[in-house]
């Protein structure tokens, strides 16, 4: 054991759960990884691939104690969220199919070292029925959308709890260690929990111990089923996160009942219907590292559990202090093994500097249009979506690969050469690495693009065969002497101005260039541009004082994105017009602000040195009187510059920005793929 490994010994010691040795306290907390991790059976219901069995298998080669799978639908009548899918615990494929599978999938999660943890589901009001059925809750109702729900009776109560023991029961034999049954987020039994949700009358309603009776019928009938050697998990939201939801108090009551049935408590917060809460259930960059883990202390040693905590925590230094302070027992994460599976495995060996840290984008929760791929898409990590290349038929043949740009794509680029046996040369023209990340210095709500920054800069530093070259303009003069057999253009794009009077004026300046030039910058300002760089700079810019008008020429803020990031958009909206702060636990109570005032459907038709003229739909013109105009109009690849590079080497290649302007996952794919073609 090195130096390094004993810095971690409490996270990386072993802990035994009801006769069963767990190796470390990291868990690989649920997550489904993509679609194609289950095939589609003619019987209309579906089932684990191979491929989820290598993927769950890759957790554990990375050093997660427990492996959790994704929640899998235990009723055959309805499907499970918008994924639509009704997993199959009832047809006689499971023998000839399923139970093999699951097989694969825990004889491999063992051969690593873990433990393998089936979750298991119910939708609720958010379960499609497969047929002509209602929606299942606590109370017969309807909702928002229009979705009719049925009030369980205690005979529907009782086949619901035997259709969560036959598929805890599948599982054991399917050869899991650990049936976790998710009871949060605003699923079925969730929805009997919260007191927001839950307005029975009878025995199901009302008193703490009401509330859970039918989970606890549920557990108790699991145990009944799986027998004592099975350790039973219970996802539990311990903060609905709006007003009117569960107390802490009432945490403590109602999880003491489950006592001596259920022996991990994952304490977990939010709810999926409701974007003021979801922050904390799926924590964005906004949120503070480890945002939950105060619930998880405020009932650790008050129970005979084992407490598990989630949420944000993508640090082993952060993980390790949890365990060590007595804020937990386990502590579970998903996207840090998504953007990195082997993280557990390089923090015990001391190699944590290499871990790839997740940017907390939640791209990975919206599935790839890629029908090739087996896993969602991380922003960081470009083998979510190259995780089976093709096999080089190609002899591989050592060259000299110049590398022009040490931004994120040309760094990424560098490491994917050098790691295949390439000889690189970066070259930069400033003199530090990082591009145009280097604001994020300055955002603190950005420090995870900074850690993923470094993460890159520390790889290139260390490759042995990659020559960094800073302060060093790559002309097209200096490579034609260098004489490289392949060039990777990373030259970025060139800022976008827009061709308005006055936007070359002394009080305009672009969005990329206003962490260097805050002192230059007035108190009011006009933010012409209402896309995501334009909103988040205006979150800082308002978080720090100044007010600031947003023009934007579409009917909603952030449009591109909106689609592709769509919690990104709701958060920053919030806080756009929010106090913007990471110390808080509720968005209900944080105050709204008057410094940030929304001008859609408007565009910019003139900048003078008091202000800017904006004119909307329908041609009404409006003066905003301001100090400073900065531009977050975006950038455009230089197409003149590239060209100037033609012909240069055998091959010369275009990456990033300078091939189509895109965000850290264009830069890490075409940088990650660039290594695959030379």
């Amino acid at each position: 054991m090195n130096s390094k490994t004993k810095s971690y010994p409490h996270l990386f010691s072993p802990i035994t759960i009801r006769g069963q040795k767990i190796k470390n306290r990291i868990v690989s907390s649920p997550n489904s990884g993509g679609p194609n991790l289950y095939r589609a059976g003619a019987n209309g219901f579906s089932s684990f691939t191979e491929t989820a069995a290598h993927y769950f298998a890759s957790l554990a080669k990375g050093g997660a104690g427990i492996v959790h799978t994704g929640h899998l639908g235990v009723d055959p009548r309805y499907y499970l969220g918008g994924n639509r899918e009704r997993f199959d615990f009832f047809s006689d494929d499971i023998h000839e199919h399923q139970l093999t599978i699951m097989h694969m999938m825990t004889d491999l999660i063992h051969a690593y070292g873990a433990k393998a943890a089936i979750e298991l589901n119910h939708g609720g009001h958010y379960g499609p029925p497969a047929g002509d059925w209602k929606c299942l809750g606590p109370c017969t109702t309807t909702l928002e959308n229009g979705v009719e729900v049925q009030g369980m009776d205690e005979e529907e109560m009782n086949r619901v709890a035997d259709y969560f023991a036959n598929a805890a029961w599948i599982g054991k034999r399917g050869g899991f260690d650990i049936v976790n049954v998710h009871a949060g987020h605003n699923w079925l039994l969730s929805e009997f929990f919260s007191p927001v949700v839950n307005k029975r009358t009878d025995e199901y309603g009302g008193s703490v111990e009401n509330r859970a009776r039918f989970p606890l019928m549920v557990m108790k009938r699991i145990r009944e089923k799986v027998g004592d050697d099975m350790i039973i998990q219970m996802r539990f939201t311990a903060n609905e996160g709006l007003p009117g939801g569960i107390t802490q108090e009432e945490v403590l009551e109602t999880l003491k009942l489950f006592e001596g049935i259920v022996d991990i408590v994952q304490c977990s917060a939010g709810k999926i219907w409701n974007h003021m809460s979801e922050g904390y259930l799926f924590p964005m960059p906004y949120m503070e590292h480890g945002c939950n883990a105060y619930l998880a202390k405020a009932v650790h040693g008050k129970l005979n559990m084992i407490i598990e905590t989630v949420g944000g925590i993508n640090e082993p230094e952060m993980a390790e202090e949890f365990i060590k302070n007595g804020t937990c027992d386990l502590v579970a994460s998903a996207r840090s093994f998504v953007a990195d599976n082997m993280w557990a495995e390089k923090a015990r060996s001391g190699r944590a500097d290499e871990i790839r840290p997740c940017i907390r984008c939640l791209r990975c929760m919206r599935y790839s249009s890629e029908p090739q791929t087996g896993c969602s898409v991380c922003t960081v990590n470009p083998t979510r979506i190259l995780h089976t290349p093709l096999p080089e038929t190609t002899p591989f043949v050592k060259k000299k690969v110049a590398v022009v740009g040490g931004g994120p794509a040309g760094m990424q680029a560098a490491q994917s050469l050098a790691e295949k046996g390439h000889d690189v040369i970066l070259y930069e023209q400033s003199e530090k690495l990082g591009g145009r990340l280097s604001f994020t210095d300055h955002v603190e709500f950005k420090d995870d693009v900074g850690r993923y920054r470094d993460y890159l800069i520390r790889r290139v530093s260390k490759a042995p065969n990659i020559k960094v070259l800073l302060n060093t303009k790559a002309t097209p003069q200096l490579l034609s002497l260098e004489a490289p057999d392949a060039i990777v253009l990373a030259i970025g794009a060139e800022k976008f101005i827009p061709p308005v009077p006055g936007a070359d004026g002394p009080n305009v300046i672009h969005a990329g260039d206003i962490y260097e030039n805050l002192d230059k910058l007035g108190k009011q300002i006009v933010m012409v541009g209402g896309g995501l760089v334009g909103c988040e700079t205006t979150i800082y810019l308002q978080s720090h004082g100044y007010s600031v008008d947003v023009v934007e020429m579409e009917s909603k803020l952030m449009k591109d994105a909106q689609s592709e990031l769509p919690y990104e958009v709701f958060f920053t909206e919030f806080f756009m017009t929010h106090e913007y702060s990471r110390d808080h636990h509720d968005l209900y109570s944080i105050p709204e602000i008057d410094r940030v005032k929304i001008h859609l459907n408007s565009r910019c038709t003139k900048i003078t040195e008091e202000g800017v003229y904006v004119m909307d739909n329908d041609g009404k013109e409006t003066f905003l009187k301001c100090d400073t105009v900065i531009l977050a109009t975006g950038f455009r690849p230089n197409e003149t510059l590239k060209s100037a590079y033609d012909g240069l080497a055998y091959d010369v290649i275009p990456i990033g920005d300078c091939d189509h302007v895109g965000d850290i996952l264009n830069t890490s794919f075409s940088g990650y793929s660039v290594g695959m073609r030379i």
